[in-house]
């Protein structure tokens, strides 16, 4: 399944067009590598979104289907950690 259908399918971005816009610019990776939208993404991958001053970290424990509900989105992923950007190094912001 491509990255961004996962991300807006699963309600972590409320539109495809967005989840495409942060993949090109640069804030979405895909197991600690930067990913574009169209990279395909499996069970047990991880992704880290930079949005702002926020970082959160997914793990994706399976695909959805095409219809589903809200809360069986919610359990088609893990959310690993979240932290601001003010706890996060130098090294890490770039």
């Amino acid at each position: 399944m491509r990255l961004d259908l996962f991300l807006k399918q699963t309600g972590i971005a409320k539109r495809r067009a967005f989840a495409k816009r942060l993949c090109d610019e640069g804030c979405v990776k895909v197991d600690k590598n930067l990913a574009k939208a169209g990279k395909e993404v499996q069970a047990g991958s991880e992704v880290e979104i930079r949005l702002r001053e926020r970082v959160k970290t997914y793990r994706i424990i399976e695909l959805p289907e095409r219809h589903f509900t809200k809360q069986r989105a919610a359990e088609c992923y893990e959310l690993l950690s979240e932290s601001s950007a003010s706890t996060l190094s130098d090294a890490e912001r770039q």
